[in-house]
């Protein structure tokens, strides 16, 4: 019995709709591990878009290119087996998270090559995509429920916000926002992608904190100890 699915993204509404009616007339010759390998390509292409920009900030069109095929193919794969009915539910669960963790440590570890965001800001931001992954195969473990989304904010939203630094970055250069926020200003320069990331992770990591000490309760009274029951 496959795991269910907890999706509550803030863009799920067109994400949704989208994907339905890509699935719907994708040739029949194409198949969910062909989509699985192009978004694996995709982020292959983002961390190379991202790494070139050292060099001239034209390739983050690249970057945002390959953004949007990682998204393509990692959000198609399992929706075009749904549609089919060709899950297979281990198999495609291996596959998928499996190119979902490289592709995503991939695409943290370039943009801290890139000039757009310091190497260890963009680490953070990649440890704490790691704590939220390794958090979702707990509770997919103890409650058969797998979280896609926390706050409704999920992958999906973490390709979004990078393409649109990107657009940003293309049309305004790299802008250092330090000045803006008086706080900042004693960090030296610092990037939208370096705030976004700050945010995120201060909102992220306490959020963990408070469902696993919620899950942890729940847990405590459905699984008691032996001598209590």
């Amino acid at each position: 019995m496959p795991a269910k699915r907890l999706n509550d993204s803030v863009l799920g509404m067109l994400e949704r709709p989208a994907l339905a009616w890509m699935a719907g007339r994708t040739p029949a010759w194409v198949k969910p591990d062909h989509l699985t390998a192009a978004g694996f390509a995709g982020a292959l292409a983002a961390a190379a878009g991202f790494v070139a920009s050292r060099w001239s900030i034209q390739w983050l069109w690249l970057a945002c290119l390959g953004l949007v095929l990682n998204w393509a193919g990692d959000s198609l794969d399992g929706t075009l087996a749904r549609l089919r009915r060709i899950e297979r539910p281990r198999y495609g669960f291996f596959v998928d998270h499996t190119s979902d963790l490289f592709s995503q440590a991939l695409v943290f570890l370039a943009l801290g090559l890139s000039p757009c965001a310091r190497f260890e800001v963009a680490s953070l931001g990649l440890i704490t995509f790691l704590m939220a992954f390794v958090y979702t195969m707990i509770f997919a473990e103890v409650s058969d429920t797998m979280r896609i989304t926390y706050l409704g904010f999920g992958p999906t939203e973490i390709r979004a916000l990078l393409v649109a630094g990107n657009l940003i970055t293309l049309r305004a250069g790299v802008l250092d926002i330090g000045p803006w926020f008086a706080p900042l200003s004693k960090l030296g320069p610092v990037s939208i992608y370096e705030l976004v990331i700050a945010i995120v992770c201060a909102v992220t990591v306490p959020a963990l904190g408070l469902f696993a000490v919620r899950e942890g309760r729940i847990l405590a009274r459905e699984d008691p100890p032996e001598e209590s029951r």
